[in-house]
């Protein structure tokens, strides 16, 4: 069976674009991530990448760990890993809401860690684009291996590879607590220890990452403790870099972390003044709810239909079915305001308090979705020569989402 026979369709995710695919098998109906590999695996990386998935399906089950289940091979002549679908990564995250909470991070620092020591195999590239959350919150690390990564070295993520990795290739469990050590500067301080600086030649860049200090997180409310761990990831000496974090994070006293791989439910002391705040453990579920609900909405769209077609309403159009204790809500889409390269979109809702975001769909298959925290409008950058669909979508704690009915421009079809 080839790949076209087995997924009804196939969608472009990932950065860059495509370096992921969602697809919906036809069998069962079962959502996966294809992770798309710059061409295709010679026989022994092959034979290096099974072993290296034999190695993970038992702590897959466990731990808080994402791996591939699969090899298939695309018509295009490349290869793909095939794996759970999740749809929010850490820098998602941390664009829409800024940095964690130091909470938030030390639970994604045990989840991370616990992920590492139980995989049995070396990850060899601990970046954020390999953070992902379930749809519950759940942290989870993601591509171990590095059978692909000596078949096909990265090109970016400079200022999250260790320097012995990016002098002398070393990718080993020293390099990935480096990583480890990156991503959480990165959670504590919105930005990685080593970002580019604008116009700064790549060799200037990898000259600092190679031989300067990580620069302190300034921060008012980061305990010396944890300082301390980040910058001992940090270390250039390997050596140095502690075996034990788990056992470092458990050592504060007071409450403690939470357990490895519980959700993550508070923002970081930066708040955007347009974002509400819930807790973060609904935002994440939220969006991870609506980029999933997206990937299976353009998954199925009917293959005559110009549009792609908007998500269905949550119960009847524009209300949704209450449940418990969430009350029925009204929301409803004003007319969009099509001003060549933007459009302007108003809206209102029967229940104030509510968390909105918005889609555009174009007739070229492109999605973009948008969280705009409590706001009721929204101006919406568009491709002027495109016809489109919009929707909003609304959520609040205590039930949700609710969808209003879709409304087009410049003559597009949208599904009811």
């Amino acid at each position: 069976m080839t790949i076209d026979d087995e997924y009804r369709e196939l969608v472009p995710l990932g950065d860059p674009p495509g370096s992921v695919l969602a697809g919906v098998r036809a069998d069962d109906g079962q959502a996966w991530a294809l992770k798309v590999l710059p061409g295709r695996l010679d026989r022994r990386t092959r034979t290096e990448v099974d072993g290296e998935l034999r190695k993970l399906a038992g702590p897959t089950a466990t731990a808080p760990i994402v791996a591939a289940d699969r090899v298939v091979e695309l018509p295009d002549g490349r290869t793909a890993l095939r794996r759970e679908l999740c749809a929010q990564s850490l820098p998602e995250l941390i664009e829409a809401f800024g940095p964690l909470s130091v909470a938030d991070t030390v639970a994604l620092a045990g989840a991370l860690a616990e992920a590492l020591t139980a995989a049995g195999v070396v990850h060899g590239g601990v970046t954020p684009g390999n953070v992902l959350f379930r749809e519950t919150g759940e942290p989870v690390l993601t591509d171990f291996g590095v059978a692909v990564r000596r078949a096909y070295p990265p090109e970016h993520d400079t200022g999250f590879r260790a320097p012995e990795t990016i002098r002398d290739g070393v990718l080993d469990e020293r390099a990935d607590r480096y990583g480890l050590g990156a991503i959480l500067h990165l959670a504590l301080a919105g930005t990685p220890p080593f970002p580019a600086r604008p116009g700064e030649p790549e060799g200037d860049h990898l000259l600092r990452v190679l031989t300067e200090t990580a620069p302190a997180i300034e921060r008012d409310d980061l305990p010396a403790w944890l300082a301390e761990l980040v910058r001992d990831l940090l270390a250039k000496d390997p050596e140095r870099r502690p075996s034990d974090v788990a056992g470092r994070l458990a050592r504060p006293e007071g409450d403690g972390p939470r357990p490895a791989g519980a959700p993550i439910i508070e923002f970081g002391p930066e708040r955007p003044s347009r974002l509400p705040r819930p807790s973060l453990l609904a935002a994440v579920a939220v969006s991870a709810l609506l980029a999933v609900a997206a990937v299976l909405f353009v998954l199925n769209r009917p293959r005559d239909t110009p549009m792609p077609p908007m998500p269905p309403p949550a119960a009847a159009a524009s209300s949704a079915a209450p449940g418990p204790s969430a009350p029925a809500v009204r929301l409803e889409l004003a007319p969009p305001i099509d001003q060549g390269t933007v459009v302007q979109l108003t809206w209102t809702s029967s229940l104030s308090g509510l968390d909105y975001s918005v889609t555009a769909a174009a007739d070229d298959g492109t999605k973009t979705d948008e969280l705009v925290g409590r706001a009721t409008e929204y101006r919406f950058e568009v491709d002027p020569a495109r016809r489109y669909c919009f929707e909003v979508r609304a959520s609040s704690d205590s039930g949700g989402p609710w969808v209003s009915l879709p409304k087009a421009i410049r003559g597009a079809t949208c599904s009811q």
